[in-house]
């Protein structure tokens, strides 16, 4: 069986090296003026230059975005930055606007196009077209359900089709939002996202009255046993099952929302027979339908999420990459995979519109925050083979005697043990055994921290590993 690739996103070259060292086959990145990731980027051309030196040395790829939409003034530095890519040659170049692509087939001819998802390519007439401008891979819109892509595919085999499998999920269509902009005047769609959202908002109805949504948690239930039909009524018409519209307008309600931090900022919401669609939803994850989307021709599987650090890159690229190897195999989904996926925060997960449309429960209603098994709890710098200590950057709160564990590249090779002696160096980089104390507890702070851990983990540690620890952070807990 050929396996889709797994491509991963990296937002400055640490990632990137981290993406690759944990399986992933090719990365995406980008300099910021010229991606929507704008403010999720600190990547420079010469960090593109080196990354892809590397990746063709080790058999990876790495594809450049350039899915924004420029303004006038900003295409002689775009026309510059093409020049650029056309010397240090990437693998493929994502773009979303036409004029754009245009612009990249005349001067670098030599590197294939990606069409980026921004495009929000559902069909397949739509493929045909962007064809005839050079394009070799869609990247399809989010929107569309696995048999559509088998379809596209059978109707236009020679085009490859790239899938998002991983992302945190914007409730508006294909990222088109303007709440971010609205309230906190940051654009969603130069990858500025504040999640305005997942916001905390009390509800008033049209006349001013608060809605006390803990008082319909038991209505909520009741609903929810009703008839099919009555069950994809609106909450507000469902108090009566004898009750009969006498006209559609008697589906249309306005309700008014308050932000928590917004006191008096009001924001009128229209609401009808189709509901109201927004606001908080799960994350995607479908590393439970591997297959379903391989047998669709698809030939990536795309992972997203803005501004996360490299313990998440590679959590979940090691996931991925052991439940294609299953796949490869024959073998069924291994659960004990979701394990590794929560180990990374997240707002639990669906398969987004993997199987048409989702459904109302894959909301998230009842809380705002993010849940994880395990929290990132340092990353090893370097060993003093004399004094047998690690030096260590700490990434969370750690005490003596915790349990941690060591994250290996295979997740069967993972090593638990304990923390048995916690040092610390306050003149930074100064090792005179007079200015290294011993303590209880590891914090996040600017001094240089040391571990002595037993012979066995010394041996098998090695620099820029990074260890975990059963999640203590409470906002973090189910």
């Amino acid at each position: 069986m050929k396996l889709p690739e797994l491509l991963l996103p990296a937002w400055d070259i640490k990632k990137a090296y981290y993406a690759f060292e944990y399986w992933a086959d090719a990365i995406y990145c980008w300099v910021p003026m010229f991606s929507l990731r704008t403010r999720a980027n600190v990547f420079t051309e010469k960090d593109v230059e080196e990354i892809i030196n590397f990746a063709n040395q080790n058999w990876k790829k790495v594809y450049i975005t350039l899915n924004w939409f420029p303004h006038q003034n900003m295409i002689p530095a775009l026309r510059k930055h093409l020049e650029f890519l056309k010397n240090v040659k990437p693998h493929w170049i994502i773009l979303a606007d036409a004029w754009v692509l245009e612009l990249a087939n005349e001067i670098c001819p030599d590197i294939d196009k990606h069409l980026s998802v921004q495009a929000s390519t559902v069909s397949e007439s739509w493929i045909r077209f962007w064809a005839k401008n050079w394009v070799k891979r869609i990247i399809l819109a989010r929107e569309i359900a696995v048999k559509e892509v088998k379809k596209i595919h059978e109707m236009f085999p020679e085009m490859e089709l790239e899938y998002f499998v991983h992302w945190a999920v914007c409730m508006a269509y294909s990222w088109r939002c303007l709440l971010s902009n609205f309230m906190a005047q940051r654009d969603a769609n130069r990858w500025m996202c504040a999640h305005s959202c997942r916001w905390n908002y009390q509800v008033f109805d049209e006349e001013w009255r608060k809605f006390d949504l803990s008082e319909r948690e038991k209505t909520q239930a009741e609903d929810w046993n009703l008839e099919w039909k009555e069950s994809f009524l609106p909450w507000f018409i469902v108090d009566s099952i004898d009750w009969e519209p006498i006209s559609i307008r008697e589906f249309e309600k306005t309700h008014i929302w308050e932000e928590e931090l917004r006191k008096w900022e009001f924001i009128p919401v229209e609401q009808d027979i189709h509901w109201t669609h927004i606001m908080s939803s799960r994350d995607m994850c479908m590393i439970e339908w591997l297959q379903e989307i391989i047998d669709s021709w698809v030939c990536s599987l795309k992972v997203e999420w803005r501004n996360k650090t490299f313990y998440y890159v590679m959590s979940i690229a090691r996931a991925y990459r052991k439940a294609l190897d299953d796949t490869a195999e024959w073998k069924k989904f291994d659960e004990t995979l979701w394990n590794e996926i929560h180990a990374t925060a997240n707002r639990w997960f669906f398969a987004w519109f993997l199987n048409w449309k989702p459904r109302t429960e894959w909301q998230q209603y009842d809380a705002n925050r993010s849940t994880a098994n395990f929290e990132f709890a340092w990353v090893v710098v370097s060993k003093d083979l004399d004094k047998k200590l690690i030096k260590i950057t700490p990434k969370n709160r750690i005490e003596k005697n915790s349990e941690l564990i060591l994250v290996w590249k295979k997740i069967s090779d993972d090593k638990k043990f304990k923390v048995e002696k916690i040092i610390f160096d306050k003149n930074l980089n100064n090792k005179n055994s007079e200015n290294l104390e011993e303590c209880d507890v590891l914090h996040w702070w600017n001094w240089d921290w040391y571990i002595w851990v037993s012979d066995e983990i010394f041996n098998a540690i090695e620099n820029w590993m990074i260890l975990r620890q059963v999640v203590k952070n409470e906002w973090l807990i189910k």
